[in-house]
């Protein structure tokens, strides 16, 4: 093979050009400019097709009869980085060149081929640039541009994610990040679907150990503080290996480790991965087969007793909303048991988790398995400094298979998201219906809305701070069940400081609110008005 880069000299003599009888015209001086691709040309705009080093092929149709037309394509070319122009005679010109097109070419110095008999560029192209791609110079270079590519996706604090996507882009195949237990931690494609990279990783068969190569992949050890800490994987499912994917490998290995040197980036990838599998399956993406297998890819069994799944949702009044990759870890550590495995992902501000109840009948009662999930989950948010008021938590019933998952997935997301802005309890029963999982799933429905502006709005067109202090007094009144000393409890204001706001409340609303239906329909409204605002 090539060592050495391709002049333009050099592409004149190659014998797939010397068949067309090329004769050099101008731009003598540019004969020892790189070729870097050969690039078939017939449209008039070059901008934006070409990214420099360009051997230009073209039938001369779209340049133009004129002499300005003819100077400003060169003009253009040159601009846009192209190193030469070859034209085939016997379409825009039959026996010799023009010569505005010639003097302009010579002026700036990019050689100018005559191609005197007839060829397909096509193939011109396909046997020029794969010789090119397979010279060690264009695999030097290709090398060189990726390496300066990851340094500034590492420096830029975009991470492992960022790296293995434009990785897979320039090798043309999936890539995978898996951790020293072989757990997928991330993944990345182009074109496949997770599920799609997941089983086709999951059936490659590796030697003993962290070294070697499995058939139809390429792994490279990730090195994070002079340990081990797993593997990059590139899966041949697109299209043949070739020399620069081992190249590009290495470069991968080298920035995915100096990602994982920042705090919380492993921690941040596996909560999205592991959350893009049970989010995946709540939107009915994955069926239960293939969630099951790919649950096992991140460390949680198939072999397992019943599932119980848990979902958490920040409320809008906390007082920062964490991110939960942070949090997971522990959450996990706490949420699993001996031989009984947890799986917990995040995606923004909601948090899915998959738990292993054990055998079933192993816990009778359950009502209080649930209540101490509650309390293993408050208790690891509050050794990390983390109010467990802050977050709404909701927990299915017990699930036999993993064709219940997604439909218990979607149940805990609504549970916690109308607990989210209901009153605050340790857990939320994800197996019932509650009013505010109704009212979102009935979200999309303008009348929502529209019934609770009819029931609320002389109280929000008040506005300021007198407007809110009434709107959150009526919302103290109704989650407290009418009970007032509670609620001006909750509130922080005396008895008849509540007693003036509920009076000034009936009189702007017109109601009474001892009236039963009136108090349903205006909990019914505010419990609707924080529903929409998330």
């Amino acid at each position: 093979m090539a060592s050495e880069a391709l002049t333009v000299a050099e592409f004149i003599e190659l014998p797939i050009i010397k068949a067309g009888l090329p004769e050099l015209v101008a731009g003598e001086e540019g004969l020892g400019a790189e070729v870097r691709w050969v690039h078939s040309l017939d449209v008039p705009d070059v901008s934006d097709l070409l990214r420099g080093g360009e051997m230009i092929l073209t039938t001369g149709v779209s340049i133009g009869s004129d002499a300005a037309a003819q100077k400003r394509f060169v003009r253009d070319l040159e601009a846009e980085g192209a190193v030469g122009i070859a034209v085939e005679l016997g379409f825009a010109w039959h026996r010799e060149l023009p010569e505005p097109l010639i003097r302009e070419a010579d002026r700036r110095g990019i050689p100018l081929v005559a191609l005197r008999r007839g060829m397909r560029f096509v193939e011109v192209s396909e046997a020029v640039n794969g010789s090119l791609l397979d010279t060690g110079h264009a695999l030097a270079r290709r090398g060189e541009e990726l390496h300066h590519n990851l340094d500034a996706i590492v420096l830029e604090g975009e991470g492992a994610e960022v790296v293995l996507a434009e990785v897979s882009r320039r090798i043309g195949n999936p890539v995978v990040l898996e951790d020293n237990r072989g757990e997928l931690v991330a993944c990345a494609s182009s074109t496949q679907t997770e599920a799609a990279i997941v089983d086709a990783w999951s059936a490659l068969k590796w030697p003993e150990g962290m070294s070697g190569d499995a058939e139809g992949a390429i792994a490279l050890p990730v090195t994070v503080r002079g340990r081990i800490w797993g593997r990059v994987v590139a899966l041949q499912v697109e299209g043949e290996f070739d020399r620069f994917t081992s190249i590009a490998m290495e470069r991968a290995a080298v920035a995915v480790g100096l990602g994982l040197m920042r705090g919380g980036e492993e921690d941040e990838l596996r909560a999205r991965t592991r959350g893009n599998l049970l989010f995946e399956v709540a939107a009915g993406l994955v069926d239960p087969l293939s969630a099951a297998r790919r649950a096992s890819t991140l460390g949680f069994p198939r072999r397992h007793g019943e599932l119980v799944v848990i979902a958490a949702i920040w409320r809008p009044d906390a007082e920062a909303e964490r991110d939960w990759s942070e949090l997971l870890a522990p959450l996990r550590a706490a949420m699993a048991e001996p031989d009984r495995p947890a799986l917990l992902g995040s995606r923004g501000t909601a948090m899915f988790g998959l738990l292993d109840r054990g055998t079933k009948g192993s816990e009778p009662d359950e009502l209080a398995a649930r209540r101490r999930i509650a309390g293993r989950f408050h208790s690891a948010l509050e050794r990390h400094g983390v109010d467990p008021g802050q977050a709404a938590l909701a927990i299915s019933g017990s699930l036999e298979s993993w064709d219940q998952l997604g439909e218990a997935l979607v149940g805990a997301r609504l549970a916690a998201e109308a607990g989210a802005v209901g009153p605050k309890r340790q857990w939320h029963d994800a197996s019932r219906t509650e009013v505010g999982q109704l009212l979102l799933s009935l979200r999309g429905l303008p009348e929502l809305s529209a019934f609770a502006e009819e029931r609320l709005g002389p109280l929000l067109e008040v506005g300021g701070e007198r407007g809110r202090d009434l709107l959150e007094t009526l919302e103290a009144y109704l989650h407290c069940g009418g009970r007032k000393t509670e609620a001006a409890r909750e509130l922080g204001i005396e008895r008849q400081s509540l007693y003036h706001r509920l009076d000034r409340i009936e009189s702007i609303l017109a109601v009474d609110l001892s009236d039963g239906d009136t108090v349903l329909a205006l909990h019914l409204a505010v419990m609707i008005r924080r529903l929409l605002s998330r």
